[in-house]
């Protein structure tokens, strides 16, 4: 009888044991009233119709999907996530530009998108979310990103697996997506000075909502007539503009380049190779006094920006450093660091992109130039394959033959990944 009273004692103290280690997620009720959408500057009023919350939970990478309004028992699970809304609302646009002040402006309906990443969501309820949208262009009508080879390449394994790598073919092809001429003049390409693996915390100032912040800002020269674009053509803008397959055969062929950047070196051991036969950009600054290659990793955001009339170098370097702080590990502030802004009003186009060896800790850019990343190299396994780049996709095609670039602002829908380069 006191060995089975024993047992007893024995089971109910491992029940009670494994009642209180139970690790189950708490289910915690997501509410209309815990999210708060909020329209752009330029928009007045908006008044969100339909659409969709997508929590996608940043340690698992399960997705839910929450319909707007939400349901009164809308929950997720307690964790990290990063939240995606998309839908449709009626908004009005700038009241005070209408053409006619005496004549009420008339509410047009567009798609709308936000992204809020690392949100927490905790077992207590506690939840809390402002998700600030932006408009879903209908249609882009002008310059676009339409291919980025950041990953650079590579020779052929040795006996014990690694490559060596190779610089001097990276690459970058910017596309004319309207349906007239552009000019590339005074078109720039810009790094983002901050790395999408690694978040500023306390970030101060915190410009995002009017600039992006650069550590390189290169310009393709010319008068402003110079170097026309025809409608769904495009430029190749290139580290070292040669035949690199003249080095290994799968490597890049960038002798028909349209622009190099050439920076001159400091050092006598690492040294940049000029073509004489292709123009350079202008370089208003960059970082490195070295050579400056994308970063292969994928942790750095790029961007168009195109000069407004009248600005020169010497008026960007004066006018628009950047001087910021931030909040390092020990809790205590950073000393000051200077880069260069871009004003807003200046980006034709952005994308975010991802390491494909660490988490997208936050966007760069301001999210209305893209609101998620795209990225080469397979996130499970942290690896990379060289020789790989990101293309935009098609979204449709004219009947006189011409492609027409997918850009929603959005490059984890907008861009192929892995894909095998056009300069190949």
């Amino acid at each position: 009888m006191k060995r089975l009273k024993r047992l007893a004692l024995l089971c109910t103290a491992a029940l009670a044991l494994a009642s209180c280690s139970d690790n189950t997620p708490k289910q915690v009720t997501i509410g209309n009233e815990t999210i708060e959408l909020t329209a752009p500057g330029n928009i007045t009023s908006m008044n969100v119709k339909s659409g969709k919350y997508t929590f996608t939970n940043v340690t698992t990478g399960v997705a839910k999907e929450l319909e707007y309004p939400l349901s009164s028992d809308a929950s997720v699970e307690e964790g990290l996530y990063n939240v995606k809304f998309e839908g449709e609302a009626e908004v009005l646009v700038d009241l005070t530009k209408a053409a006619d002040e005496e004549e009420a402006p008339t509410p047009v309906t567009v798609k709308m998108q936000g992204v809020a990443n690392n949100v927490v969501v905790k077992a207590d309820g506690t939840f809390s979310l402002e998700l600030k949208l932006s408009v879903v262009p209908e249609a882009s009508n002008d310059f676009v990103i339409s291919e980025i080879y950041y990953v650079g390449s590579a020779y052929a394994p040795d006996a014990s697996g690694k490559q060596k790598q190779y610089n001097g073919d990276q690459y970058i092809k910017i596309t004319n997506n309207s349906d007239m001429v552009l000019f590339a003049d005074g078109l720039a390409l810009c790094e983002s000075e901050f790395t999408t693996s690694q978040k500023k915390s306390g970030l101060t100032p915190d410009v995002r909502d009017e600039a992006i912040t650069v550590d390189c800002f290169m310009v393709i020269p010319g008068s402003g007539t110079d170097y026309p674009v025809q409608p769904g053509e495009s430029i190749i803008l290139c580290d070292n503009a040669q035949n690199h397959k003249e080095a290994d055969p799968s490597f890049m062929n960038l002798s028909g380049a349209n622009f190099e950047w050439y920076t001159s070196s400091t050092s006598s051991t690492t040294t940049d190779t000029d073509n004489p036969a292709v123009p350079n950009l202008d370089i208003y600054y960059c970082y490195t006094r070295t050579i400056f290659v994308f970063n292969k990793q994928g942790t750095k955001a790029y961007a168009l920006a195109r000069l407004p009339e009248g600005m020169s170098k010497e008026k960007w370097l004066n006018d628009y450093a950047y001087t910021y702080t931030y909040t390092l590990a020990t809790g205590k502030p950073s000393k000051g660091s200077t880069a260069y802004k871009v004003p807003n009003e200046w980006v034709v186009d952005a994308v975010e992109l991802r390491s494909y060896k660490s988490e997208f800790a936050w966007p760069v850019f301001d999210p209305s130039f893209d609101i998620s990343y795209t990225y080469c190299g397979d996130l499970n396994a942290g690896s990379i394959d060289f020789g790989t780049a990101v293309r935009r996709k098609v979204a449709s095609t004219t009947e006189d033959g011409r492609q027409i670039l997918q850009d929603t602002n959005n490059s984890a829908e907008d861009f192929e990944r892995n894909v095998t380069p056009s300069m190949k």
